[in-house]
């Protein structure tokens, strides 16, 4: 039963760990490590390794820095005018402040995590449930009762 308990906290817990957002942030002067979505201005092209992305609008990623008006960011996922996603595999690229047009981000979601762990939990309770796994409430009996 411990081992019951165990696998529902974790299956909770990693299905809440999706339950994020972007919310549009006030100045692009985020601290370092602050996980941020940019929508840029003017398509841009980047060098990732040895190969360039070209014609992204969007940028994923975290804080690097905010140099001479130049935002530097850790990329995790760019995309493309065509919705085409390409990894950013943590490679830095350099933004124009002038060409972003929308800086988020990323906040954790109380209102959606509290639904998905409560979806979770039932929805755990009724397959374990339907399979018989845990504990038999009600009935049953040894029939060594005293009867008179």
């Amino acid at each position: 039963m411990k081992r019951t308990q165990r696998l529902l906290v974790l299956a909770t817990l990693t299905v809440a760990a999706g339950c994020y957002h972007y919310v549009p942030a006030v100045s692009t002067a985020s601290p370092q490590g602050t996980p941020v979505r940019v929508s840029l201005d003017t398509l841009s092209a980047f060098e990732l390794s040895q190969i360039t992305v070209n014609n992204i609008q969007r940028v994923e990623g975290e804080v690097v820095r905010v140099d001479a008006s130049e935002l530097i960011l850790s990329a995790s996922w760019l995309v493309a005018i065509t919705e085409n996603g390409y990894p950013g595999n943590g490679w830095t690229v350099h933004i124009p402040e002038s060409n972003v047009t929308a800086f988020e981000q990323r906040k954790l979601s109380w209102w959606r995590t509290g639904v998905v762990v409560a979806g979770a939990v039932v929805g755990t309770w009724l397959g374990f449930d339907a399979l018989g796994i845990g504990p038999s409430f009600g009935g049953g009996g040894s029939g060594t009762g005293n009867t008179q």
